[in-house]
């Protein structure tokens, strides 16, 4: 395996930020303002601060399509309900609330990770159970009335947060196709100026410019087929003309990512065309618009195997090229699964979602403990901060949570010094909190720092409004900071102490995803036709082995290497299903080709089984067996990126982002 010394900012470019979300911060400007100003007004700050709470589920579901916003918003604003009214009943006994809170973050995680909502995981629903639980108990009818509030404010951002499909219903859709497009630029671009030299030394880990590059575009194209597929309905009806668009600027995507990564492969940067980069963002700009974009790189299409036709005349798109999509359509999709389906895979040994929301469970029950027994003033940030330290899947928990103690410093101590010159009125509270909530709501997702700075005024300031005469505001910034402080801390020792994915739970969607991409292919050539249902089941298999790369461990404080050693595996069996291979007119059917190549890729899954990229037992499971080489066209494509997987599964440096 190649080794050597990367430098930190190899590993982590320095990037920037992308601008502000200023439509979403207006959406929250209106919706927090109304439901907490109209409770306010009729009832009392003391009840704005529920409408409040259920403002929080603005948070969620930002990236979704709007088909599927709608009703998992609307689950999740019942979750926070019934959440609120537990902790209400659980208020004042130390176990009730362990229980509850804790049983709510493991639900909430599952619910997050199962159904992939976009968002701070089970954070929102923590806190609302926390925040009421630790309040004095009242009786169930004052609890119905807490919760009815709550339900207000967030049935209003409800509204808000679905407001956009009234003028761009594929405007989700259209921002994650822009995303790939511009970052398959990004990957280009970085390839040819790495000429001869990109693939020298890169063992998939990202360690180079390139490398990064690769990953980022390869997470943006699956990103974009993910909320395509999102974006159907349960059944499986021909796709509306916006969406047609944007599924088959996809489709013209892949060949596109595929021949850069070969360029990159071979170290041959110049066989990228220098308008590639420029056209894709022109195509970028233009979807984000929700537009049509009106050119496409000449030279840039696949070679051999077409799937779709050629540019006319330099257009990203043609009549011809949308039949053709039409004509294609939901492949490469996954065929839609019911209910009963989904929970079993929830619970499947694929699945890391289990895992992760025990970790988050544990943590909460061990925070609420502390937070109901140590002399704290507002011990529900301590069972918030726990969760939070867990959230995005427990990778880099001592990153963020740095970023969220620092935010939340810097955040209290700024609202302490504002507020010692001037205390704000009721309604003073109110406006300053919406301002802040909305401006917070518009920061991207990744300044972690930012938005604890600007949320935590909305938490100190709507707290403050409620507190009794004796409790100052700047005391309570105090606690909060130490409060917080504590929760985090919990979550990282839950993040040390506690194992995260199980290897035998990695093992097995790898070697899922071997086994249908073997199937795939294997039907492919010995037919001479894609099937379907072969092609759907292998990319549901690589969606399932993606979300597992993206949980399993990599922590700063107890690195297991399990991530960068199941990237190139990701990378070699994403490669196995390209349109270049599995798609294209039919060609001779060989069904003894189509037998080898099953029987190989059999034994490739059954030694992923065995034991992590690179272990010692998939290597000796490995060794011994070749691949004979072919110089028949598409077959020998085939064995090429088959012997590119083994050597991934090895961990030998030689996968497909080097050019051994």
């Amino acid at each position: 395996m190649v080794t050597g010394a990367v430098t930190r900012s190899a590993r982590h470019p320095r990037r920037a930020l992308p601008p502000l979300d200023r439509a979403r911060g207006v959406r929250a400007l209106f919706a927090f303002g109304l439901s907490v100003g109209l409770v306010t007004a009729g009832a009392g700050i003391h009840n704005g601060v529920f409408a409040a709470m259920g403002c929080y589920i603005d948070a969620y579901g930002a990236r979704d399509p709007y088909a599927r916003r709608g009703p998992l918003l609307a689950v999740m604003g019942a979750g926070f309900a019934v959440a609120f009214l537990a902790g209400s009943l659980a208020s004042g006994r130390v176990w009730a609330m362990v229980a509850v809170l804790s049983a709510f973050a493991v639900t909430a995680t599952l619910f997050v990770e199962t159904l992939h909502l976009s968002g701070p995981g089970s954070y929102f629903v923590v806190l609302v159970a926390a925040l009421t639980a630790f309040l004095p108990p009242v009786g169930l009818t004052e609890s119905a009335v807490r919760a009815g509030f709550l339900l207000l404010g967030a049935g209003l951002s409800w509204l808000s947060a679905m407001s956009g499909w009234l003028m761009r219903p594929h405007a989700p859709e259209e921002g994650a196709v822009a995303s790939a497009l511009h970052s398959v630029a990004a990957y280009a671009e970085a390839t040819a100026r790495a000429t001869g030299t990109a693939a020298e030394g890169n063992d998939g880990s990202g360690g180079d410019e390139a490398g990064a590059a690769r990953r980022r575009a390869y997470r943006a194209v699956h990103g974009a087929w993910s909320l395509v597929e999102d974006a159907r309905r349960r059944r499986s009806t021909a796709p509306g003309p916006r969406l047609l668009v944007l599924y088959a600027l996809i489709l013209r995507l892949e060949p596109l990512l595929d021949a850069v990564t070969d360029a990159a492969r071979r170290g041959s940067g110049a066989a990228v065309p220098p308008q590639l980069a420029p056209s894709l963002r022109e195509a970028a700009a233009a979807v984000k618009a929700g537009e049509e974009p009106v050119r496409w790189p000449s030279g840039a299409e696949e070679v051999g195997g077409a799937v779709l036709p050629p540019p006319v005349g330099g257009g990203a798109l043609s009549s011809e090229l949308l039949d053709t999509a039409l004509a294609r359509w939901p492949r490469p999709l996954p065929p839609r699964h019911t209910l009963r389906t989904e929970l079993a895979h929830l619970l499947s040994r694929a699945s890391p979602a289990p895992v992760l929301a025990l970790r988050v469970g544990l943590a909460v029950a061990v925070g609420t403990t502390l937070g109901a027994l140590l002399p704290v003033l507002h011990p529900a940030w301590v069972a918030v901060g726990a969760a939070a330290a867990l959230q995005g899947a427990g990778q880099q928990p001592v990153r963020r949570s740095w970023g969220r103690l620092t935010g939340t410093v810097a955040g209290a101590g700024l609202t302490a010094a504002v507020c010692h010159f001037h205390e704000p009125g009721t309604w003073g509270t109110v406006v300053a909190a919406t301002v802040v909530h909305a401006v917070a709501r518009a920061v991207p997702v990744n300044a972690m720092f930012t938005r604890m700075l600007l949320n935590t005024p909305v938490a100190l300031l709507l707290v403050a409004a409620v507190l009794p005469p004796d409790e100052t505001l700047e005391e309570l910034a105090l606690y909060r900071m130490l409060d917080l402080g504590l929760g985090l801390a919990v979550g990282l020792a839950a993040a040390v102490l506690l194992p995260g994915v199980p290897a035998r739970r990695v093992c097995a969607a790898l070697a899922r995803a071997v086994s249908a991409a073997g199937t795939a292919l294997s039907v492919r050539l010995g037919t001479g036709t894609a099937d379907s249902a072969a092609e759907g089941v292998a990319w549901w298999r690589m969606k399932d082995l993606w979300t597992m790369h993206a949980a399993v461990p990599a922590e700063e404080l107890r690195s297991t290497g399990t991530a960068d050693r199941l990237w190139p595996a990701v990378l070699a069996v994403r490669r196995l299903l390209v349109p270049r291979l599995l798609g294209g007119p039919p060609a001779a059917p060989d069904p003894q080709e189509g037998a080898r190549i099953s029987a190989y890729v059999d034994g490739l899954a059954s030694a992923a089984r065995e034991g992590l990229p690179g272990s010692p037992e998939v290597r000796s499971l490995l060794d011994g067996r070749p691949l004979a080489a072919t110089a028949d066209g598409r077959s020998a494509e085939v064995r090429h990126r088959l012997r590119a997987l083994r050597d991934a599964l090895r961990g030998d440096g030689s996968g497909p982002d080097t050019g051994k």
